[in-house]
Formats: structure tokens, sequence, C-alpha cells
């Protein structure tokens, strides 16, 4: 497009670790300088050299809730016409809370920005509660961009031993987790359905894949994922994954939701007494062949998930909100 803006960024703070948000901020940073229509130039503050041209960017872009607030002021003093992007690692370390902390009461309170991102619709949502009140349309969401390494040959090379892999995750905030997961595994026997489970933090990667490819469907039972790095990874290995709009907020196929187990307070989400009963009836109906599949979960993940989708969106977000 000859009459596309460009947009010069400097990323002000990232994430650590290699994995969840870290591996994600990765992808971010790629995916915009990979962009098809060059629209994109992302450089990093701690990559630069002694004397770099500051002004020359147009967008600070602070990722993650990992920088001192003296250098927030310093850019902004310095540069007030510039745009200042704020996400998705930024609000809530604990969301059934709001601001935890001094640093959160801090942002919500001084901090000016031209767009605040969360990386899903229902979790952005949520935040505007705490977010003040002149800022709440300048706050919008950006779904992340991931790649994997497994090859095509690894990934068809399944033998499914099993109906179900029970991926199980307990939030802080969970407080009826441990009850539903323990009546949807009494669900599973009573019904004849074969699981394998694992538990989120007591698994290898590599046993998390090999689980996927024996295991015909993936069931997720945390209570919200923004969107979960596991769930990505489960339709990657083309292994359906069933689960509710709050933890599979991204998903392939959204019959595979199991709707109503959850909803939202004003303080967060809480689950239904019925949970369990409503993922069972789910889980027999795939295992039944009674949902179609017009896109194989592998295909929806590689597009969705893909550089040049996550570079368009972000261009919109830009324009919207950064020209």
């Amino acid at each position: 497009m000859k009459d596309s803006k460009k947009f010069k960024i400097l990323m002000c703070s990232r994430p650590g670790g290699d994995r969840g948000p870290g591996l994600t901020f990765g992808h971010h940073v790629k995916a915009l300088n990979e962009d098809n229509l060059n629209r994109f130039q992302v450089d990093e503050a701690w990559k630069l050299t002694k004397g770099s041209d500051l002004s020359a960017y147009g967008v600070f872009w602070y990722y993650a809730k990992t920088f001192n607030p003296q250098a927030f002021y310093f850019l902004k003093e310095r540069f007030p016409d510039k745009k200042f992007v704020f996400g998705p690692n930024i609000l809530l370390d604990k969301p059934d809370i709001g601001a935890a902390d001094a640093w959160d009461e801090w942002f919500l309170s001084n901090v000016d920005f031209d767009l605040y991102i969360d990386q899903v619709e229902f979790y952005n949502n949520h935040v505007k509660k705490f977010i003040r009140n002149e800022l709440v349309d300048k706050a919008d969401y950006l779904d992340k961009c991931v790649t994997f390494d497994m090859s095509e040959e690894y990934i068809n090379n399944r033998n499914e031993t099993k109906d179900c892999l029970v991926y199980s995750k307990k939030r802080r905030y969970d407080y009826t987790f441990d009850k539903f997961r323990d009546e949807l595994v009494s669900l599973l026997e009573e019904e004849g359905i074969t699981y394998t489970e694992l538990t989120y933090g007591k698994y290898k990667r590599e046993e998390y894949f090999e689980a996927l490819l024996s295991c015909r469907c993936c069931i997720n039972l945390s209570l919200d994922e923004c969107p979960g790095i596991a769930t990505y990874e489960s339709m990657f290995m083309n292994t359906p994954i069933i689960g509710s709009p709050h933890n599979t907020p991204s998903i392939f196929n959204q019959d595979f939701w199991v709707h109503d187990t959850d909803y939202m307070t004003d303080k967060y989400l809480v689950r239904t007494d019925d949970a369990a009963e409503k993922y069972i009836k789910k889980i027999k109906q795939f295992l039944s062949n009674e949902i179609p599949m017009e896109e194989s979960p592998r295909d929806y993940i590689l597009r969705h998930a893909g550089y040049q989708r996550y570079a368009d969106d972000a261009y919109d977000l830009m324009v919207k909100y950064c020209s």
C-alpha cells in the first residue's frame, strides 16, 4: 500500500524468561519487523548504542511491568507529543483484587497513555473497571502471535491411546477448582472415558506434547487464560481443545466451547456448580463425532497465531490510537 503509514517503535520494557510472556515478546518484535508491508521498525531500548536519537521514534511501547516510573517520566517530559503504548503484560497481577501493589496504584493513578492493550477482549473489559474514566476508550486488545519448533512429521505421528488429556491448572483465585476437577474425573471414570492428566508446573514440555499426540482431545480446566500458550500448543499439535470462552478465548471452533460454566462478578470470574456436568456433556458430544470440524485446530492456529495476522491487527491499532 503506497499510503501506508510507517511506525517507528521503541520497546522500552520486556518480560523476563523464555516461556510465556518472554516467549511472546520475542515473537511480537519479530512479527512487526517482518511485516510483509514494511509498516514497522521496532527497536529495543536495551540494544541501542550510546547517542542514539530517541526523537526519531514516534511510539514508545512498554510491554511489561518491569520499568522504573522515572524512566517513563524522562521520556514523557522530553517527548510529550510522542505516543505511549502499554501492554499486554502491565495489569493486573491479581485480577480479582485490581491494584495489588504500589506500582499498580501509581500506573492507574498517574500514567496517561495513548493505547493500553491486553491480549483478549474479556480480560481487557475486566481491566477497564480499574482504568480512569477518561482513558477507558484508549484500552483495547491484541491477540498474541507465536510459532513452535515441532516438525510436521512429528505432529502427524499420532498414536491415540486415550480419549482425553485433562490439563489441570489451578489459579490462586479459583476457590472451587478442586471440587470441579474431582467431579470431572469421577464423571470421566463413570462414563468409561479414558484420560491422562497433567498438572501445570509438574511436567516437562516434551511430556505435554507426547500426551497431546496420544489423546483425541485436550480438556482445559483452568478458570481463565489470556489466551494461554498451552492452548495454542494443543491446537498446533492438531489436538482439539475443549474449554470455556474464558479459558480458551482463541479457539479453532466455537462449538468446542463449554458455555455457562463461569460468570463475571464485580471482582472476577466465578465457576458454576454444574461446570463438570456441562464439560462431560461436551466431551461426549465430541467423542461421538457430533461436533463437525470445518477447519482443523492446526490450520486455525497457523493462520490465527501467524506473524502477518498479528502485524495487520497491530497496524490497525496503531492507526486508530497512535496516528
